[in-house]
């Protein structure tokens, strides 16, 4: 806490009780995100903009043109995989039924499945947003510290997708 410019204090009274105050700068806010792998990374997708999360068999990926797409209860829903997105150059990894995790999310009114490795949990977390060189990076939202240490950097989706 201290080390995100915050405070923690204890005041403790017998027969009374104990308070615990935290107090964290107002540049950070607790939001939930679901943390998903790619490319062998860890990114938090906030909750407010999964729809869904779904396994797609390979043989359901349509090609349309240069895209790829998969219908998901009578809606064509185009998919971008994470990697291509991130210009990480990774291919994204199937499972062992040769299922394709996808993370549906909404961009405007559509649907768009975004292409992940894998789902891992959801978590509370302290988003801290981004500063300096990286405050540039539109496609990310912040970052937060994991209870492990590592860094977590939060997703922004809507940029993400919004970019050619």
């Amino acid at each position: 806490v201290e080390r995100l410019n915050g405070s923690v204090a204890i005041h403790s009274r017998p027969g009374e009780g104990t308070r615990l105050t935290l107090s964290l700068p107002l540049s950070m806010a607790v939001t939930s995100v679901m943390i998903i792998e790619s490319g062998r990374q860890l990114y938090g997708v906030p909750m407010e903009a999964v729809v869904e999360t779904v396994r797609v068999p390979r043989s359901r990926i349509t090609q349309i043109r240069h895209s790829e797409a998969t219908v998901l209860r009578e809606r064509l829903v185009p998919l971008r995989p994470l990697n291509d997105l991130l210009v990480t150059g990774l291919p994204q990894q199937a499972n062992e039924d040769d299922e394709v995790a996808v993370l549906v999310t909404r961009l405007q009114d559509e649907l768009v499945g975004i292409v992940v490795d894998d789902f891992r949990e959801v978590a509370d977390i302290i988003l801290k947003p981004m500063s300096g060189f990286l405050a540039g990076l539109s496609g990310y939202s912040g970052s937060a510290l994991l209870g492990d240490g590592t860094v977590l950097m939060v997703l922004n989706t809507k940029e993400l997708l919004s970019c050619p």
